[in-house]
C-alpha cells in the first residue's frame, strides 16, 4: 500500500477492547511513528484471552439476568420503585451481554458481521454504562428522599412517575448513542490484516469528537453521577447515625452493595480511558511500550466492566433476603430441590407492600 493512502488510514493497534477507547493509536499518525511497534503481542493477548473470558460471562450473564428479570415479573404485583430500577438493570446487563459473542469473533478472526450489526453492537457498551450509571443515580436519590425526607417515590398515584423516569433514562442513553451509530463502521485493518468494528470518524474532525465524547463519557457518564451519589449517601448515612437506624434499613444494604460492586468494576475503566485521552490529547508523549500497556490495560478492564454483568444477581441472592426468599420458592415449585430442604430457608411469608430486595422495602424514617 502506497505511502499516502497509509497517511490517510486510521490506525487501530487494538482490535478488541471496548471500541469507543480503542487506545491512543486509533488516531492518526504518519507511518514512520508506528514504524517499530511489534503489534503480534497485543494481537496474541487478544485472541488468547477474550474469547474465552467473553463467552464464559455471556452464559453466566444471560442466566443470571434472564432469571432476575423472571422472579421480578413473577412479582410484579410487589414491585417497589427500587425493584423496578433494579429490573430495568437488569435488562440493560442482558443487552450488553448479547453483545459479548460478537466481540469474542472478532478478537479471533476479525469483524465478519457487516456494517449494520457494527452500528448496533458498538453501540449497545454505550447503552449500558449510561443507564446502569443513571439508574443507580436515580436509586440513590430514592433512597435519599426516602431517609433523609421520608418521602416514598412508589405510592398508587405516583405509580407511573417510576416508569416515566426509567423511559426518560432510556431516552437519555439512546440519544448519548447517536455518535456512535453515526460513525461505527466495519473496516479492514491492514496492520492487522483483518475487517473491525470501530469508530471511524472524518480525518479533519476526528480528534474533535473523540475529545467530545471522552469528555461526554467521563463527565456526565461518571464524574457528576458518582458525586451525586456520594451526596446522597452521606446525607443517608448522617440521618440514620442520628436516628440509630442502620439495623432497620436493610434495604440499603443491597443498594449500596450494587453501587459499590459498579464502581469497583467501572474506575479501573475509565481511569485507563483517561489517560487514552491524555495520550490522544499529546499531554503525555506517545511511545511504542505505552502504546501496548495502553491496549493490555483497556483489555483487561473492558473484561472487568462485562465482568459486572454478571454480578449483580448474585448480590441480589445473597444480599437481597426477599429476592433470595422468591428464588428459593420458586426452585421448590419447579421441584427442583427437596421440599425439605427449601423449608428450612422458606420461613415466612412477606407483605405486598415489602420490598423485593430485603426485609424492610419502607426505608423512610416513620419505620425506623
Amino acid at each position: 500500500m502506497g505511502n499516502d493512502a497509509e497517511q490517510n488510514t486510521y490506525i487501530n493497534v487494538h482490535i478488541t477492547d471496548i471500541p469507543e477507547f480503542s487506545s491512543s493509536s486509533d488516531y492518526q499518525y504518519s507511518p514512520g511513528d508506528f514504524g517499530t511497534c511489534n503489534l503480534e503481542e497485543s494481537k496474541i493477548f487478544d485472541r488468547n484471552f477474550l474469547p474465552a473470558f467473553y463467552s464464559l460471562l455471556f452464559l453466566i450473564g444471560i442466566i443470571g439476568n434472564v432469571l432476575v428479570m423472571f422472579v421480578l415479573l413473577r412479582n410484579k404485583h410487589k414491585l417497589q420503585s427500587t425493584d423496578i430500577f433494579i429490573l430495568n438493570l437488569a435488562i440493560a446487563d442482558i443487552l450488553l451481554v448479547l453483545t459479548l459473542p460478537f466481540w469474542a469473533s472478532q478478537a479471533f478472526s476479525g469483524w465478519l458481521f457487516g456494517g449494520i450489526l457494527c452500528k448496533i453492537v458498538g453501540s449497545l457498551f454505550k447503552v449500558n454504562f449510561y443507564a446502569g450509571i443513571f439508574l443507580l443515580a436515580c436509586i440513590s436519590w430514592d433512597r435519599y428522599l426516602s431517609v433523609v425526607y421520608a418521602v416514598q417515590m412508589f405510592k398508587k398515584h405516583r405509580s407511573n412517575l417510576i416508569y416515566w423516569i426509567c423511559l426518560a433514562v432510556w431516552c437519555a442513553c439512546l440519544a448519548l448513542c447517536i455518535p456512535d451509530v453515526m460513525y461505527f463502521k466495519a473496516e479492514y485493518d491492514y496492520r492487522t490484516n483483518l475487517t473491525i468494528c470501530q469508530p471511524s470518524f472524518p480525518a479533519s474532525t476526528s480528534k474533535m469528537w473523540k475529545t467530545i465524547m471522552t469528555s461526554i463519557f467521563h463527565i456526565l457518564g461518571f464524574l457528576l453521577p458518582f458525586c451525586g451519589m456520594v451526596y446522597c449517601y452521606a446525607h443517608i448515612f448522617h440521618t440514620l447515625l442520628k436516628s440509630n437506624g442502620f439495623k432497620k434499613q436493610r434495604a440499603l444494604q443491597l443498594v449500596i452493595a450494587v453501587v459499590v460492586a459498579f464502581f469497583l468494576c467501572w474506575t479501573p475503566y475509565n481511569i485507563v480511558a483517561f489517560v487514552d485521552t491524555l495520550v490522544m490529547l499529546e499531554v503525555v508523549p506517545v511511545s511504542c511500550n505505552l502504546t501496548h500497556n495502553i491496549d493490555t490495560a483497556l483489555s483487561v478492564t473492558s473484561g472487568l466492566c462485562y465482568f459486572h454483568c454478571c454480578l449483580n444477581p448474585f448480590l441480589y441472592v445473597f444480599i437481597g433476603a426477599k429476592f433470595k426468599n422468591y428464588f428459593i420458592e420458586l426452585l421448590r415449585q419447579a421441584s427442583c430441590m427437596c421440599p425439605n430442604f427449601m423449608e428450612q430457608y422458606v420461613k415466612r411469608k412477606y407483605s405486598a407492600r415489602s420490598s423485593t430486595w430485603s426485609e424492610s422495602g419502607d426505608t423512610s424514617l416513620s419505620r425506623i
